[in-house]
């Protein structure tokens, strides 16, 4: 038996999750999860990383319990886009910003004012959204922030915590391409991007592949936990959308690149498809799609929609009134509600960061001369509705870019549990609807890292064993209801507002 331990960094928890590798079939246990929250502070957001790496170490000591200090490797994965700048001491200079910071609000239109977005598309193939890490870098050069100049070393998120486990700097593929900072065609940092912006090349870290072993724990974080000092700190797909798309359970045998899709759906809703090399061209622009780095060089080709993040800034606010819902209560109000009575654009720019989720849909059914829904029931339904229809959106697109037609849609992770939801996907996207495993993102970085180590010999095989090791759902359209008509109104509505 082989055993790996996986960090899934999540927008609102860390799971500590410990795989048993056995006969090609892949049990998993999951042994610690703490919180992770930005911090508000004035009209900043910041993550508590030190926090989180302190909580790491109590995951560590907590598997040498139960299991021993012997351990095969240790790999992390987290959210894209966000980053750490180091000094020449490896210290880091300034607070570590969330994403969803205001700081980046107007920062994207300022940015191609200083460089043709042609140019930044060419070089990164990656979508244009406020929330890049290109964008929040632009954001400090824009506004001249005097540490920049102590800067030596930069980071993302989980290439960072790999450095505080093994005190090795680099920089894993799948995260590194998310930065719109990243050629994918040359694999390598974008020069011309980066020192455009006013920035230096020489802070940015070589690139490895995912499964590749970083190096071995550090001896003062071994005496610390009790793991052994041959744990290997190895890189899955460091970002955790690029770890759940690993673990699709799809049948290769029997789908070419393309044929199917994938939701990865959670606080955000990664709808792409695999692809063997980056797909950059004007039509691509266009669509403002997205190449993100996949398993063995591969492309997630795909659109950040947002995602479940709607719901859950909802039921936020229903909590704060003590209404004491939970998501299965939530689904049944939506499920009884009538259907159709409103739409809203997932993406918006008015649901990045609202003060109130509430609030900020009906004030946009509002504006577009909708329904507004009241009830919890009204408005669930309005997100599930909207949702599906983007994703029918999406995939419409996605076969016009890449000119195959796509079969079977794989939905994984948190979301793929939200039965009407997927009920309602399968209807509008007329294909059938595969869900499962909710713990992709795991999975996926544990048998990364066995791939990497040589036990799973390759990416089909790695496959078959999530297929083999996982339940899943199955999904066919049921025709009722209008939803072509819907789709138009959804279409109509979503430009209008734009």
């Amino acid at each position: 038996m082989k055993r790996f331990l996986a960090f899934d960094f999540g927008a609102s928890s860390v799971r500590a999750i410990v795989g048993n590798l056995e006969n090609n079939f892949l049990k998993i246990n999951e042994i610690y999860r703490f919180s992770n929250k930005p911090l508000k502070i004035n009209r900043s957001l910041y993550w508590d990383l030190f926090r989180l790496y302190e909580h790491m170490k109590k995951g560590l000591k907590k598997y040498v319990e139960i299991y021993g200090p012997d351990l095969e490797g240790i790999g992390v994965d987290t959210w894209g886009l966000d980053f750490v700048l180091l000094d020449k001491d490896d210290e880091p200079i300034g607070p570590f910003y969330c994403y969803r910071d205001k700081r980046t609000e107007g920062m994207v239109e300022q940015l191609l004012g200083t460089l043709p977005k042609e140019l930044i598309f060419e070089e990164t193939g990656i979508q244009f959204i406020s929330v890049n890490s290109s964008t929040q870098m632009f954001s400090m050069t824009k506004n001249k922030r005097s540490h920049l100049d102590l800067v030596k070393s930069f980071l993302m998120v989980p290439d960072y915590i790999n450095f505080l486990l093994s005190g090795k700097k680099v920089s894993e593929f799948s995260i590194a391409t998310t930065s719109q900072l990243f050629n994918p065609v040359q694999y390598n940092w974008s020069e011309k991007v980066i020192t455009s912006m006013g920035i230096k090349n020489e802070w940015f870290m070589p690139i490895i592949n995912p499964g590749d072993t970083i190096g071995n724990i550090t001896p003062d974080l071994s005496r610390e936990t009790g793991l052994s000092v041959n744990t290997k700190i190895i890189a899955p797909l460091c970002h955790d959308t690029g770890s759940a798309v690993a673990a699709v359970p799809v049948d290769m045998k029997k789908y070419d690149y393309g044929e199917w899709a994938y939701i990865s759906s959670g606080t955000w809703s990664l709808m792409g498809v695999e692809l063997e090399r980056p797909l950059i061209n004007q039509s691509v622009l266009k669509y403002n799609f997205t190449n993100e780095g996949g398993v063995n060089r591969t492309i997630r080709f795909l659109k950040n929609i947002t995602g479940l993040w709607l719901l859950q800034e909802c039921k936020r606010i229903w909590d704060s009134h003590s209404l004491q819902l939970n998501w299965q209560n939530i689904e049944v109000e939506a499920k009884n509600a009538e259907a159709f009575k409103a739409f809203i654009d997932p993406n918006d720019e008015r649901f990045i960061n609202p003060e109130n989720m509430i609030n900020a849909i009906q004030q946009y059914c509002k504006m577009t001369n909708q329904y507004i829904p009241q009830t919890i029931g009204e408005i669930a339904r309005t997100i599930f509705e909207s949702l599906a229809l983007k994703y029918k959106e999406v995939l419409d697109s996605l076969e016009i870019l890449t000119s195959i037609k796509i079969k079977v849609l794989h939905v994984i992770g948190g979301g793929s549990k939200n039965s009407l939801l997927n009920q309602f996907t399968a209807n509008i996207l007329d294909i059938p609807v595969i869900t499962g495993p909710t713990e992709a993102t795991a999975i996926g970085n544990l048998l990364i890292q066995a791939l990497g180590t040589g036990i799973i010999m390759n990416i089909s095989e790695l496959r078959t064993i999530v297929n083999n090791s996982f339940n899943t759902d199955h999904y066919r359209p049921q025709h009722t209801g209008k939803w072509d008509e819907a789709f138009d109104r959804f279409l109509h509505v979503t430009q209008a507002s734009k």
